[in-house]
């Protein structure tokens, strides 16, 4: 039995003139998001509702076939059938806004030109009411030459109608009628415009409207000072949702992970290697991809409303004069804040920019505002080494000026790289301030779904994957003279017996005081395993290299077992300095390290080691995840490890300058 064939049906329209809402309607669940054959631009492919025969493309928004940026240029292309792994199309849905018809028309125009047969959907009407337009829908059709469905927040009946439309058997057989437009004038936008305005004559009335609720609206909002101020209370709360909202999740999900990690390790009690590879390789390396959803999907369900009722272009307007001079524009402020509460949610974002090139230069420069991560580094070492010798206040400074490193450090980067290095020119901000509406929550919710099922998939397995490696470069070797030194060193510093501490290892029914020092051992040994493990050795390796800037082994090495997530620094150092769950007390690590001391006696660690850790916290690129992601939405390993080194190299010029700089002027 042959399968029948597959029909290709392209979703064509200009930005925001309700193609997504459309394509949702149509699709459902039935659809999938992946890249263009080549480009990194977004592809959405789906199956008409109980017509599986039939594949819709929703094709990137564009004005005009006469393609200005690459996501303009897939959609030309694929409508030529010039793209590279697609078919051409065998019919094209137009969208037409009726909100903004005369321009939703120029598109249109162009793609009668191509002589596929064609269906309109009419969006926005609702919108078009409210200002006094009234579109005759039979008119329409007759001045197009194919037939016109309007649809309105997408309402079942009408994407009845529509599906009707495109299954029934004339729509694929019955090419667009010849374009009113002088032939050869395909680039010829005054005789296009001066045919559109003939059919808006004969298809539109005007009635009389009252000032619009967005005009209203708009006083407020985009006033130079009152709209500034709701800029702020709506940003912020937006960001607080972020970083407060998504913290009890996390936290659940990593206690979730850490209890089956612990059950797991206690099922394995007699195999440590398998006990600890699960415990602390596999549940750790799910975790730590895991962790980060409620922040990505909390971000992109505010993003959704705040874009689904238009005032996301709003706030792009109110930024944009001081974005410019780096040569970004207003639609980059929503991923840089974003990114202070975690930079993968950020990178996502960026792609909001209008072209490649805007969304490159906001993806590199993203990681360099302090996200929530670099928290718990600033706790410690402001805890330990600020605030009991400057106060409070000084403590509350220096947390505020860790954040504004990043920000002082990215906006000539910005600069740079837009005007020298990717050379983006001049780049007006043109954009139109849609209508205010109100949410279609199938959409949102959608977008959130999107946004999460992509992380998991594009990021998490390469996560997960290093995160294993690490484990092992971790636990390995393992050597069972390590255990031998750890355990004479314990005994040693608390005046045991080592028969003693090696029975108590191995006694199960324990008094609170017994239970601690056996906690206290462990950690000890932990210590010693991971001195001298591949890791150890290795941090041990580069401390020659790390020693201008003030680090010792210890440090270098929580450096670098911090590689997959920043959080593993603070836990890393726990374990180094044999302090219980570091992570939740930084208080007790940070007596530990103000009152560790070298051979000479004097101190290890004091306040001016503590600013330049933090500075090069600030600025390094010690996060797994976001290299990964800027990888794959970028889809170049170059310009990932090249972000890399070139953060760690910054992180670790401008940190030894202020260490070297400090010790001089001390």
């Amino acid at each position: 039995m042959v399968a029948p064939r597959v029909i290709r049906v392209a979703l064509a329209g200009n930005p925001n003139a309700g193609k997504t809402t459309v394509f949702n309607a149509l699709c459902g669940a039935r659809q999938k998001t992946g890249n263009y054959a080549g480009v990194t631009v977004e592809r959405k492919l789906g199956r008409l509702k109980q017509h599986p025969e039939i594949e819709i493309l929703d094709l990137p928004g564009t004005y005009s076939l006469k393609a200005k940026s690459t996501d303009e240029s897939i959609t030309t292309e694929v409508l030529l059938g010039h793209a590279a792994g697609e078919t051409k199309p065998d019919l094209v849905l137009t969208v037409l806004d009726a909100s903004n018809l005369k321009r939703s028309l120029y598109l249109t125009l162009q793609l009668k030109e191509l002589g596929l047969p064609m269906v309109g959907v009419l969006t926005m009407a609702d919108i078009a009411a409210r200002r006094g337009l009234a579109i005759d829908i039979r008119a329409l059709e007759k001045q197009l030459g194919f037939p016109v469905c309007a649809v309105t927040l997408a309402g079942s009946g009408q994407i009845e109608e529509l599906s009707s439309l495109i299954t029934s058997p004339g729509a694929l057989h019955a090419p667009a009628s010849p374009p009113r437009v002088a032939a050869g004038s395909v680039d010829d936008a005054g005789l296009r415009y001066a045919a559109i305005d003939k059919i808006l004559q004969k298809v539109v009335k005007k009635e009389n409207a009252a000032r619009g609720i967005s005009e209203k609206i708009d006083a407020v909002l985009t006033h130079r000072v009152f709209g500034l101020l709701a800029f702020a209370l709506i940003i912020g709360g937006v960001f607080f949702s972020i970083y407060a909202g998504a913290r009890p999740v996390m936290d659940a999900i990593d206690a979730g992970m850490k209890a089956v990690g612990g059950f797991l390790g206690g099922k394995f009690e007699a195999y440590p290697v398998t006990a600890s590879l699960l415990s602390d390789g596999v549940i750790a390396g799910a975790g730590s991809v895991f962790v980060f959803l409620p922040q990505i999907m909390i971000l992109f369900f505010f993003i959704s409303v705040l874009e689904e009722t238009g005032y996301l272009a709003r706030a792009a307007f109110l930024m944009d004069k001081l974005l410019g001079w780096t040569g970004l524009n207003g639609r980059a402020f929503i991923p840089l804040l974003s990114s202070f509460a975690c930079a993968i949610p950020g990178i996502l974002s960026a792609r909001v920019m209008p072209t490649d090139r805007a969304r490159m230069a906001t993806i590199l420069i993203a990681p360099l505002m302090s996200c929530s991560a670099r928290l718990p580094v600033y706790v410690l070492f402001i805890g330990a080494f600020i605030e009991p010798r400057l106060g409070a206040l000084w403590a509350a400074a220096a947390l505020f000026g860790m954040h504004l490193v990043g920000i002082a450090v990215a906006m000539p980067l910005a600069w740079l790289l837009n005007r020298k290095i990717l050379k983006t020119g001049e780049s007006p901000f043109i954009l139109e301030l849609p209508e205010y509406r109100r949410p279609y929550l199938p959409n949102v919710f959608r977008r959130v779904y999107d946004a999460a099922t992509d992380f998991l998939k594009r990021v998490g397995t390469i996560i997960f994957a290093l995160s294993i490696i690490i484990w092992a470069l971790a636990y390995f070797p393992h050597r069972q003279s390590t255990y031998d030194s750890g355990i004479s060193t314990f005994a040693k510093s608390a005046d045991l017996d080592r028969t003693a501490v090696e029975a108590l290892l191995k006694k199960n029914n324990l008094s609170e005081a017994e239970a601690g020092q056996k906690l206290e051992v462990e950690n000890a040994l932990r210590a010693a395993y991971l001195r001298d493990s591949f890791l150890g050795t290795f941090g041990r390796a580069v401390e020659p290299v790390f020693r201008p800037l003030g680090f010792d082994w210890k440090i270098s090495v929580a450096i670098l077992a911090a590689f997959p997530a920043r959080e593993v620094f603070v836990s890393t150092l726990g374990i180094i300095f044999s302090v219980t769950d570091a992570k939740d007390d930084p208080a007790a690590l940070g007596k530990k390290l103000a009152a560790e001391k070298k051979a000479d006696g004097k101190p290890a660690y004091d306040t001016l080691l503590a600013l330049s850790i933090m500075i090069f916290f600030a600025l390094c690129a010690q996060c797994m995840s976001t290299l990964a992601t800027v990888r794959r939405e970028l889809g170049s390993t170059g310009w990932a490890v090249g972000l890399f080194f070139a953060m760690t190299s910054l992180a670790y010029v401008i940190s030894l300058a202020v260490y070297q700089i400090g010790r001089k002027l001390a």
